[in-house]
């Protein structure tokens, strides 16, 4: 009997010892691994968010709640992750062998005086890391392989809660009298917090990641003697959870603007947000397709300052302005001299509402 009582607190001790493994872990951080980015043939659904002005995104630390719920989705694009191999073939003999992953963005980049068309991202999922080793596009018609010299290491593994490194990366790309392109990016990355994260799609054990870029762009094309040189400096904020192959949230911060992705469900219908709960009313745009300039009207119950602006399916910032508006009918006349052709989101936003609606620009 004595034996037997002595067993007993090493019984309950081991017991608690299970219960506490068992409901600290629900909320323990995670650790994410090759495992977790994407494969060929996964297929991920990305929502573009609006409604950013009111959260504080920069937030974090341990234990960390970020809660995104209100975010307003406008766009939706879906990404399917293939092998090079089902890429063009002119971009194969440059990529294959040296990546084991492509996908091809969602839209052609319409620029100035360049046509860009069959635009791929290249990478390489492996064990220790994962990096993006180039891009290959059309450019007027011409194949343009862009392979990194020093791939750009997105993110190396295992990675868990302060882990930080950097690395550099870059090209000098030049075909006599035709073109020639540079890219000079430096990346720091830093794992500044873990926790849980609230979207519209559902709740997520994630990482955040944190990565400050400086990168430098240029590109020349002898046939038509214009160049664009760009120096860039912005900040990527990524939230990443198991299993779900890319991040469940991320945000770009630069001088042009916020822009905000997030994994989402498949939405079908972005003209359903609720009007009755819109303080802006009856958005209307024309001219629609536009060319030079659009005409925007709206109505308002009540005065007041919001923005309005113009994305693209990005959610790149292509106009925003500070509005304030007048009860009643409102007028704005908005220039689209430095926009390309393409499909674009206009939107009105007042407090913690926003209308959209969708314009087509041709040039």
């Amino acid at each position: 009997m004595k034996s037997s009582n002595k067993r007993i607190p090493w019984l309950i001790l081991c017991l608690m010892a299970i219960y506490t493994l068992i409901f600290s872990g629900t909320h323990a951080q995670i650790t994410i691994d090759s495992t977790d980015m994407p494969f060929p043939g996964d297929i991920v659904n990305l929502s573009t968010g609006l409604n950013i002005d009111f959260i504080d995104y920069t937030e974090t630390g341990e234990d960390f709640v970020w809660d995104f719920s209100e975010l307003l989705p406008v766009f939706q694009v879906t990404d399917t992750f293939v092998s090079p191999s089902q890429t063009p073939f002119t971009y194969q003999f440059f990529f294959m062998g040296r990546t084991n992953l492509a996908y091809r963005y969602i839209q052609d980049l319409p620029l100035p005086d360049f046509e860009f068309s069959n635009v791929f991202f290249y990478y390489k999922n492996k064990q220790s890391r994962f990096e993006n080793a180039g891009y290959a596009a059309s450019l007027n018609a011409l194949p343009l392989p862009i392979v990194l010299s020093s791939p750009d290491v997105l993110y190396n593994f295992p990675l868990q809660y302060g882990r930080q490194d950097s690395s550099a990366s870059g090209l000098i790309y030049n075909l006599p009298d035709i073109a020639y392109l540079e890219i000079d990016r430096k990346r720091k990355n830093n794992v500044d917090g873990w926790g849980t994260l609230i979207t519209p799609y559902g709740t997520f054990e994630v990482l955040r990641i944190i990565s400050e870029v400086v990168e430098y762009d240029s590109i020349y094309i002898d046939s038509l003697e214009t160049g664009i040189p760009v120096n860039r400096r912005y900040t990527e904020y990524k939230w990443l959870a198991k299993g779900q192959k890319v991040p469940v949230l991320n945000i770009t911060s630069e001088s042009g603007g916020v822009i905000v992705t997030y994994a989402d469900s498949v939405r079908s219908d972005f003209n359903s947000i609720d009007e009755s709960s819109l303080k802006p009313t009856n958005l209307k745009v024309f001219p629609n397709p536009a060319n030079s300039e659009i005409f925007v009207e709206y109505k308002t119950k009540k005065p007041g300052t919001g923005s309005l602006g113009i994305i693209d399916a990005a959610g790149r910032h292509w106009h925003t302005e500070t509005e304030n508006f007048d009860a009643g009918i409102n007028r704005k006349i908005i220039s689209l001299k430095n926009i390309p052709s393409g499909q674009y989101l206009v939107f009105i936003r007042l407090n913690s509402s926003i209308q959209v609606t969708k314009i087509i620009v041709k040039k």
